[in-house]
C-alpha cells in the first residue's frame, strides 16, 4: 500500500466529528497552544507524551480536518509488541497491520541501527509535506511520568529538516472507559512552538550526520519541552 494513499484522509476526516464531539462531552477536553499549530503550509513532526490508546486519536482530533497538517500518520510497531491485539475480537482487527495502515500508521524496522532503514517510510511521508506523529519514548507510561525520548525523532527533524511541535497530553493517565463515560477525567493536550533544525543542530546542517550522542541531546531537548508544557497544565 502507498503511504500517501486516500486511507487515512478519509478515516480520520470521518470519525472526527465523533470524536470531537466525545471528547469535548466525556472529556471536557482543553486545547492549548493553538498559535502553534495555525498557519503552516505543509506538515510537521508532532512529538508527543505517550499515557493512553488514545493519543493516536486525541492529536487529529484536535486538529482542523482540513489543514495542512492533516492526515496523521504514525510509526508502528511489530503486532506482537501490542498486548491488546489478542485479548477481544476486535482487537484483531484494530491491531491489525491492515488497519495500522488504513489509519496511516506504517512500520519501523526495530534493531537495524540505521535510522535511514528504520524510518524509511515516515522520511518519504515528511518528505512529501506531510505529518508524523511519533511518541518518542517507544511505549505508554508505566507511572504516569514522561520518560526519556529516544533519538527517531531527532533524526527526523535533521533529515528531513520539518519543524517539531511538541505536543503534552496530560490527564487520561489510568482512565478507563468507565471513567471517561463518566466524566471524571479532564483532558488538556497542549502545543508547543515549533523546534526547527537549525534550533538544534545549527545552520550548518548538512556538513555531517550527527553523532548519536548529539541526537540523543537534541532528543532530550525535545523531551524537556514536552516536560515543561506537561507540567504547566
Amino acid at each position: 500500500m502507498n503511504p500517501f494513499s486516500w486511507t487515512p484522509t478519509v478515516l480520520q476526516t470521518f470519525v472526527y466529528p465523533f470524536t470531537w464531539i466525545s471528547f469535548r462531552l466525556f472529556a471536557r477536553i482543553k486545547i492549548l497552544g493553538k498559535e502553534h499549530i495555525r498557519g503552516h503550509k505543509r506538515g510537521a513532526i508532532f512529538a508527543v507524551n505517550h499515557s493512553s490508546e488514545l493519543d493516536p486519536i486525541l492529536v487529529p482530533a484536535t486538529l482542523n480536518p482540513f489543514s495542512p497538517l492533516m492526515p496523521m500518520f504514525y510509526l508502528a510497531r511489530e503486532r506482537s509488541f501490542y498486548p491488546r491485539a489478542e485479548k477481544f475480537g476486535l482487537g484483531r482487527i484494530f491491531y491489525s497491520a491492515a488497519f495500522f495502515k488504513m489509519w496511516g500508521a506504517y512500520p519501523i524496522s526495530v534493531g537495524t541501527g540505521n535510522y535511514e532503514v528504520t524510518l524509511k517510510y515516515h522520511l518519504s511521508i515528511l518528505e512529501q509535506g506531510r505529518s508524523v506523529c511519533i511518541f518518542p519514548e517507544g511505549k505508554k507510561t508505566e507511572n504516569g511520568d514522561i520518560g526519556e525520548g529516544k533519538p527517531g525523532v531527532a533524526y527526523l527533524l535533521w533529515r528531513t529538516g520539518v519543524p517539531v511541535i511538541p505536543t503534552a497530553i496530560h490527564g487520561h493517565y489510568l482512565m478507563g472507559a468507565r471513567d471517561f463515560i463518566a466524566r471524571k477525567h479532564s483532558i488538556t493536550i497542549s502545543y508547543g512552538k515549533p523546534i526547527t533544525r537549525e534550533e538544534l543542530f545549527g545552520t550548518d546542517v548538512d556538513r555531517v550526520v550527527p553523532t548519536h550522542e548529539e541526537l540523543k541531546s537534541a532528543t532530550h531537548t525535545i523531551m524537556s519541552r514536552i516536560r515543561e508544557m506537561y507540567a504547566r497544565t
